[in-house]
């Protein structure tokens, strides 16, 4: 996806604040980028800033881990729905 069609997508979400050449996502959206590695897509969840650099997209996530691509393997971007905080515990409901 090129950095045009990035920039245009992250600027008309909503909860999606930008910061120099980095966008912010509201910690309570749910954010994530799909990305195309050869036939299959990776799906980068609960991301909350994205990096645009000349050749390079990076996602940073809640875990505070950092992803790096080229921006032709974004191929989509899922951004809302609020992030849910699970109310039971593993196999056990109230």
């Amino acid at each position: 996806m090129p950095h045009l069609m990035l920039n245009k997508i992250l600027d008309g979400a909503q909860g999606v604040k930008k910061d120099g050449s980095s966008y912010l996502v509201n910690e309570e959206l749910e954010a994530t980028a799909f990305v195309a590695l050869g036939a299959e897509v990776l799906q980068v969840a609960r991301v909350l800033r994205v990096e645009l650099a000349a050749e390079l997209v990076t996602l940073h996530t809640q875990k505070g881990e950092r992803f790096y691509f080229p921006p032709e393997q974004i191929v989509g971007l899922k951004v809302g729905g609020e992030m849910r905080a699970s109310k039971t515990s593993a196999g056990f409901a109230k």
